[in-house]
């Protein structure tokens, strides 16, 4: 975990007792902890590796802030302090450029990307166009939003950074990688003479040079090409908007040494070129629109694979007496569920079935819809957590094989019941995939007749929302991105490699 964390469980598990970063940082050189790293700023380097862990790990890292600049390890009985991120303030009076919903449906909905940039140009012209307060466009489905959304490009390579907390974008344009710059067209960006598109272009050119150090004479016709466009209506964030998308050339501008020279904005980190063959890379880890950017844009020369990436130092094949698999429909956990069951000898418990026993009810005979609004009444009653925990035990408990594997557990309560009940002997392995990509796998095992909107539906059914608080629990996430192939093959080679043929 590199030499500064190192240096801060030994000298905090010493004491006894949180410590100021200074101090710390000061015993740790004292004590030679630190010998071999360089930089003239310890006690920064110090506050940033502590304060990178607490935020990627969360409550799973070994450390926790109890005020600023103060740490304590994690099983210190102090109570944790969250800093409240500064954050650019959206004016009440602030105004952005939206058309109606109804006009994207006339025109021809999709999710995704679509490169019939022609068919939806039309959305932009004045007379489909309005300025709308932010605060009235951020509650109203009835409107789109209208986003930018360049990709920089340059010899071969992308611009990719992360999205820090100073920034007044919404959450869906943050994430951990992000290849995407631009933001809404404002008020400002409107004028009388550009009926045509509302201001729209002005709003990029503007954007793009106050994230970056790009001369607004650079864009031209040659060098920003308007690409395609991009709907996402996976999430109620994502119906607010409607995005257009560029690719912004840069292979002729002059002096330029790095990615970082470029960088304007506060909120823009990281900033580097990235080679396209490279952003397959860490897919898992960008923002849902870049995903999305790059199977459009850059399919032809990224490899896009299924990961599995267990939590440090742990080894499925030490903990594989009880495992509970948990995604959300259509994630891929059936089809990992049928290999450990099929393959590996496990007995499965299908909890889905279990609450239906409950109930008294079935998904045939009442449907799912039913069912989940049922279930979800079931779980959150006062009584549900435990009853259905206390179930799923007694079924464990008069199974006669030695692995168990629990199926679907959508409360998180439960599972945390559960696994006290079973002395925490429970691993937990979570699947996760992209909308679109569960869209696929859902279809081709259960209905092909579903529509992407009645399959939104049941993904953001009450009952269902608990699932994504599973996964900063998960002692192993499985990243199901690519084709079926590529998840079957990498599913079952960690499995053979923790569990045995």
């Amino acid at each position: 975990m590199g030499k500064f964390l190192e240096a801060a469980e030994i000298i905090l598990r010493r004491t006894g007792q949180p410590m100021n970063v200074s101090k710390l940082t000061e015993q740790a050189l004292a004590d030679r902890l630190l010998d071999g790293c360089n930089g003239d700023t310890p006690i920064q380097t110090m506050k940033a590796k502590l304060s990178v862990d607490i935020k990627v790990n969360g409550t799973r890292s070994r450390f926790k802030r109890i005020a600023p600049g103060l740490f304590a390890l994690r099983e210190a009985a102090t109570e944790e302090y969250v800093a409240r991120p500064f954050q650019k303030t959206v004016r009440p009076s602030e105004s952005v450029l939206v058309f109606p919903t109804r006009l994207l449906k006339e025109t021809g909905w999709f999710h995704g990307t679509s490169r019939d940039v022609g068919r939806y140009l039309p959305l932009l012209r004045s007379e489909n166009t309005k300025a709308l307060s932010r605060l009235e466009a951020e509650t109203s489905l009835m409107y789109k939003q209208v986003i930018s959304y360049v990709l920089v490009r340059r010899r071969g390579a992308v611009l990719r950074f992360v999205r820090g907390a100073y920034s007044s974008v919404q959450s869906f344009l943050k994430g951990r990688f992000c290849i995407g710059f631009g933001g809404h067209v404002e008020g400002g960006d409107i004028t009388l003479f550009d009926t045509s598109d509302s201001g729209y272009l002005n709003s990029v050119k503007r954007e793009l040079t106050e994230e970056l150090k790009i001369d607004e004479s650079f864009m031209n016709d040659d060098n920003l090409q308007l690409v395609g466009v991009l709907n996402d209506d996976s999430s109620i964030v994502g119906k607010l908007h409607f995005a257009f998308i560029h690719i912004l050339d840069l292979d002729d501008l002059p002096e330029m040494r790095s990615g970082s020279s470029l960088k304007r904005e506060k909120s823009i980190n990281q900033l580097r070129f990235v080679p396209v063959s490279m952003l397959g890379d860490d897919y898992e880890k960008y923002e849902y629109w870049s995903k999305l950017c790059i199977q459009a844009f850059f399919r032809g020369s990224v490899r896009i694979r299924c990961r599995v990436h267990p939590v440090r130092n742990f080894s499925l094949g030490r903990h594989s007496t009880n495992v509970a698999l948990v995604g959300t429909v259509g994630s891929g956990k059936t089809e990992a569920s049928r290999m450990l069951l099929e393959q590996f000898g496990y007995d499965v418990v299908n909890t889905g079935e279990l609450v239906q026993e409950i109930l008294g009810v079935s998904i045939k005979e009442a449907g799912r819809g039913r069912v989940q609004t049922l279930a979800h009444t079931f779980i959150q009653s006062p009584t549900g957590p435990e009853t259905l925990a206390e179930a799923i035990y007694q079924r464990i408990a008069r199974s006669a094989k030695g692995r168990q594997l629990i199926d679907g557990l959508r409360n998180v309560t439960t599972f945390e019941l559960l696994k006290r009940k079973l002395d925490g002997q429970l691993t937990l392995i979570y699947v996760d995939s992209t909308v679109d990509n569960a869209f696929l796998f859902y279809r081709s095992r259960d209905d092909q007749r579903v529509s992407f909107e009645q399959f939104v539906e049941i993904l953001q059914h009450p009952v269902e929302s608990d699932i994504p608080n599973f996964l900063p629990l998960a002692n192993v996430v499985i990243y199901n991105h690519g084709s079926k192939r590529s998840y079957q093959e990498t599913v079952l080679k960690y499995f053979r490699q923790e569990l045995g043929s």
